[in-house]
């Protein structure tokens, strides 16, 4: 086996146990949060990232509503497992998403700012971007390498884009519905 398929299935079990582990968890904004749900996105009959939501205790198991309009620090990890996708295809993906959020009742005027945050990253299988929401600063993405390399690409103010980001996933129109069920833990 090569060294770089050996990294690579050795940085997948890595990510694979800390999804999977029901004890892990980490803090934003100063709070624990827990895994509600996580689950693959298939295009094309084709898995192209894992998501993962992760809320407060108290948010844990709530319906889709609740957790889209809580002002409470949460996030969602995104872990690309494909290599068909790029950066075009993960901003227009996103770019749909948020406007079916807006049709389900969660618009937002920051969607371009939130676009830009892209423009200087190259997606690639085995990267994540996590959007994590701390009430009072914003949605941050943080952007994370296979290599194991982290950066804050930016934080978008306000929950309204929140809510609008959430709804991608969790909204009467998410990009997927079996996606939504699993990240209610359903």
């Amino acid at each position: 086996m090569k060294k770089s398929q050996l990294l690579k299935l050795s940085l997948t079990a890595i990510l694979a146990l800390a999804i999977c582990v029901p004890g892990f968890s980490y803090k934003v904004g100063g709070k624990d949060l827990v895994k509600n749900g996580e689950g693959p996105r298939s295009k094309w009959m084709m898995k192209v990232y894992w998501a993962t939501l992760w809320v407060p205790q108290e948010l844990k198991g709530a319906g889709d509503t609740q957790i889209i309009d809580a002002d409470q620090p949460m996030a969602m990890d995104l872990y690309i497992t494909s290599g068909m996708i790029t950066k075009d295809k993960l901003v227009n993906a996103i770019v749909e998403g948020l406007d079916q959020s807006a049709k389900a009742g969660y618009p937002t005027s920051d969607k371009q700012a939130f676009m830009n945050l892209f423009n200087n990253v190259v997606v690639a299988e085995g990267d994540t971007y996590s959007q994590r929401y701390e009430p009072g600063k914003g949605l941050s993405v943080v952007y994370s390498t296979k290599a194991g390399q982290s950066k804050v690409l930016g934080i978008i103010k306000g929950i309204q884009f929140k809510k609008a980001f959430f709804g991608i996933y969790l909204s009467s129109k998410p990009a997927n519905e079996t996606l939504k069920n699993k990240l209610l833990g359903k």
